[in-house]
Order: C-alpha cells, then sequence, then structure tokens
C-alpha cells in the first residue's frame, strides 16, 4: 500500500518537473526571441542614424556635384526599402496570434522603428535623386 502510494506520488512529481521543464524551455524561447526581435531593431536604429548624417550632410554640402553618380547608394537604399517591407510583412503576419507581453513590446518596438527607417531611407532616395537630376540636366 505504502510503495503504491509511492509510486503514485512519484509519477504525479514527475509530471509536474515535466511541466515546469516544458515552461522553462518556452519562457526562454520566447527570451530568445524577444532579444532577436531587439536586436533588428538595434540594427535598424542605427541604419537610420546613418541615413539621417546622410541627409544632413546632403543638406549642408554645397551641392556642386552629384552625390550618387552610379546610383549605388539609391539602389542599396532600394534594396533597405525591401527588406524593411518583408520585416514588416513578417510583422504583421503575428497579427490575431496570442503573444506575451515582452514579444508584443518587442514586435511594436521593431515595427515603430523599421517604419521610421524606411521613411527615412525614403526621403533621402529622392533628395539624392532631386539632387543629382540638376547635374544630368546640365550634361
Amino acid at each position: 500500500m505504502l510503495s503504491a502510494t509511492l509510486k503514485f506520488l512519484f509519477r504525479d512529481l514527475q509530471g509536474v518537473v515535466q511541466r515546469v521543464q516544458a515552461w522553462l524551455a518556452a519562457l526562454g524561447a520566447e527570451r530568445r526571441c524577444a532579444m532577436r526581435l531587439d536586436r533588428v531593431a538595434d540594427r535598424l536604429t542605427g541604419m537610420g542614424k546613418k541615413i539621417d548624417l546622410l541627409r544632413a550632410g546632403m543638406r549642408a554640402g554645397g551641392g556642386d556635384e552629384p552625390v550618387d553618380d552610379d546610383a549605388s547608394l539609391r539602389q542599396a537604399l532600394k534594396h533597405l526599402k525591401e527588406d524593411i517591407r518583408d520585416i514588416r510583412c513578417q510583422l504583421s503576419g503575428m497579427h490575431g496570434v496570442r503573444l506575451s507581453e515582452r514579444i508584443e513590446r518587442a514586435i511594436s518596438r521593431l515595427n515603430r522603428i523599421a517604419e521610421e527607417t524606411y521613411a527615412s531611407a525614403d526621403k533621402l532616395q529622392w533628395e539624392i535623386a532631386e539632387h543629382d537630376g540638376r547635374f544630368e540636366l546640365r550634361g
């Protein structure tokens, strides 16, 4: 009788331990996911700062020569905008999914930064095209 009770308690304890392990694994996966989202947001923030520096430099410069003769900068900005669009599409796919508060904060932050960086890249792309377009008309 005592051994049957101990077996029952031990089996029940094993179930609790397994559930706790599964919960901890899920918690760790959630934390890693949020950290990845935060790292992507940090990278986009850095790119946004570089874009803002380029825009400020263009405004401060005399404008006596083309900024992007071979259009490589505009092409890089185009690819950045495509990547940001892909990120935002992937984030929009997360709507309707029940997520933790931590993941939702990370997604919200990434989405906000992606939108700001996209807008900055778009403005810079247009400003370069407008600036360099003046030189094409002269040539």
